[in-house]
């Protein structure tokens, strides 16, 4: 298997360590980036390598490039996909993979009638806790499911939404605490209990200046009975891991990280996100073993979220 080429659009903080990713792998090869600017993009390229592009187009139609990785603000999700579907360059997106079950759906057409493969980065499904819960789901070996909840109590500053010009705005993060700081634990809700059938929820901003909530309350029945619930907040100071139960009548699975990234967006690491992107290269290869987070699969932490914000009474 040759490497594949990459092309990250956007330069924001995630994009360092999806750069870092790439170029650790022996698998891809980064091309460059594209930002709103070019001297954004060339700010990136000079500390990660590759070309700066000002233009999708430009960026998608480059000689050698297989892969786009689309880490802009959530609300500008859509433009870049478009593009990529545009010039069918298979295209893996940041969490969420759009802001409305509506703009997913749109993605997840176009890319099909161009035949471009649409994949969501959820990058904590490849890690040991994840993958150790769904052995337990699938297994049976929790018993007919009766719980699954999730608590995210993280803390953030007030400057992490004061000066940044789209975190916690409904029209480029699609909301606040829950669908971004909390999304990959309603990912793994979604993947491993069954659909939801109903939600009742609360929202409020009670913590931060800002436009869309900091905390969240919500009661789910999930198909064949379950129940469930969902926590999630930027307003616990000084901010706590993230947790997980799914019980059974036969066991319990339970997690509790330890903070790791809570107050520190910028403190993550770049191995899970490595994995990600090579199971979505490999998944094109001839052969390959179908990515796990299509655009079908990443639909469902949208339109769970979508449900809790809309019982809350914060969208129509």
């Amino acid at each position: 298997m040759s490497e594949r080429g990459v092309i990250i659009v956007g330069t924001g903080l995630i994009t360092k360590f999806h750069a870092q990713a790439v170029n650790a792998s022996s698998k891809l090869t980064l091309k460059g980036f594209v930002g709103r600017t070019k001297e954004k993009a060339a700010a990136r390229a000079a500390e990660f390598g590759g070309e700066a592009f000002d233009d999708l187009d430009a960026a998608f139609s480059a000689p050698g490039v297989g892969l786009a990785v689309v880490a802009t603000a959530s609300g500008a999700h859509d433009e870049a996909v478009f593009a990529a579907a545009r010039h069918r360059v298979p295209v893996l997106v940041e969490k969420p993979i759009a802001i409305t079950v509506e703009r997913t759906d749109r993605m997840i057409e176009v890319c099909r009638e161009t035949g471009t493969p649409l994949g969501c980065i959820f990058q904590t499904r490849w890690t040991d806790d994840f993958r150790s819960a769904a052995a337990k789901v699938s297994s049976g070996e929790l018993g007919r499911l009766t719980y699954g909840g999730i608590r995210i109590p993280w803390w953030r500053t007030d400057e992490y939404y004061t000066q940044s010009s789209w975190h916690g705005t409904w029209e480029m993060d699609g909301g606040g605490a829950l669908i971004n700081q909390s999304i990959h634990m309603v990912d793994w809700l979604v993947a491993l209990m069954p659909p939801v059938a109903d939600v009742k929820a609360f929202a409020a901003t009670l913590a931060h200046p800002m436009e869309a909530e900091d905390t969240v309350s919500a009661a789910i029945r999930f198909e064949g009975g379950a129940l469930g619930g969902v926590y999630a907040t930027t307003g616990s100071f000084p901010g706590r891991g993230k947790s997980m139960e799914i019980t059974g009548t036969k066991g319990t699975f339970e997690i509790k990280d330890g903070g790791h990234g809570v107050a520190r967006p910028d403190a993550l690491e770049y191995t899970s996100h490595q994995l990600c992107f090579e199971a979505f290269a490999d998944s094109l290869e001839p052969g390959g073993a179908p990515y796990p987070i299509p655009g079908e699969e990443a639909r469902k932490s949208v339109d769970l979220i979508e449900r809790i914000y809309r019982s809350a009474g914060l969208r129509v």
